[in-house]
Order: C-alpha cells, then structure tokens, then sequence
C-alpha cells in the first residue's frame, strides 16, 4: 500500500483520486474495499432489476446499479464535514440535476442493498443510518439468505420498519413507487442454485 493509502481520513478529492476503478466506498474519511458478490447475490440484483425497469419506464426517474458513486456531503456541529460514498447495489434517482462527474450528488428516493456476509452489518446499521441521514425516502434490505425484503419508509426524518415480505406467497409492493410490484417467490428464484 502506498503512503497516500495509508492515510487515516481522506477528503472527497482525495478519496476520488484514490478510488480509480476500485470498488470503495468511504465511511466518514475512511476508505473501505468492496469485496465481490457472489453469484447468488448478483442473481438476485439482477432479479429486482427486472422487476423494477418495466414499472419506472416513462417516468422521471433513473435506475442504477451498483457503479454509481452516491456521495452524501453531512455536516456534523462535533465532527465537522462527514464525506460519505456509497455504491447501492440499486439506486432510483428522480432529480436529474443530483447526477453529474458520473456520480449521485444527495440522497436518491429509493436504495436497494442485498445482503452479503460481508456488507450484512454496513448494509443494515452504518448504511441505514447514512440513507436516514441523507433523506432516502424509501430503503429495502433484501437477504437472499433468509430469503427476507425488509422495506423501510422515510417517516419523520427517520427510516421506518414498515414491513417484512418473504418468499412464501408473499406480494411486494413498493410505497414510494406502487407501480413497483412483484412476487417475491420470483426475486429469490436465482439463490436456489
């Protein structure tokens, strides 16, 4: 490792420079290397993208996958400037005007992340708290594990469990997007390779 990176914190410049073609994210001015997904998760993103593309064509909103940069700018009264990045496995933008650099400047409406052993804690504690933070309207957790969609809704600038689907007969239906509607037998049909 070189000695920029082993610097502790980096600024948004830095961390930028840093990153390259590298999968990382930045918690706070602390870079984190993404590890790879595994088949089964990348079946399921596939899965829930399909869902997604026919219910939001024609509308103003813009779906990503897991390469767009989402970078939250929080300012802290004890930390100062928190510089955050993230790349959701989904992201639903609808204010063109928070794309640009190839990146997502501000909070997009809907953050999909499916859980892996190694992002589980991030996706579910750190990453919730981020999107909260941030505005995220609408968050689903999707364990492909457990076979479990957690949706959670924006309500009084808080992330709210609202509910928990699981693969058994149970039908999905987004509450920031109702056109966003699927089986969820469906979304986990790939993890029983």
């Amino acid at each position: 490792m070189s000695e920029h990176e082993e610097k502790q914190l980096y600024t948004l410049a830095e961390f930028f420079e840093l990153v390259g073609e590298r999968r990382m994210e930045l918690y706070e001015g602390i870079p984190v290397l993404m590890t790879p997904a595994s088949y089964e998760h990348e079946g399921v993103v596939a899965n829930v993208i399909g869902e997604m593309t026919f219910a939001l064509k024609g509308s103003p909103c813009f779906m990503f996958g897991s390469n767009l940069q989402v970078v939250f700018l929080f300012q802290d009264e004890q930390k100062g400037k928190e510089n955050v990045t993230v790349l959701p496995d989904i992201s639903v933008v609808c204010e063109k005007e928070k794309l640009r650099n190839k990146r997502c400047y501000g909070a997009p409406a809907l953050v999909v992340e499916v859980l892996s052993p190694s992002t589980a804690r991030n996706d579910r504690l750190l990453k919730r708290y981020y999107y909260e933070k941030a505005g995220v309207k609408e968050y689903w957790i999707v364990d492909y594990q457990h076979q479990t969609i957690e949706k959670y809704v924006l309500h009084n600038d808080r992330l709210q469990l609202e509910e928990v689907y699981d693969a058994q007969n149970n039908h999905f239906v987004s509450t920031l997007f109702p056109n966003i509607q699927f089986s969820t037998h469906h979304i986990f049909s790939f993890s029983d390779i």
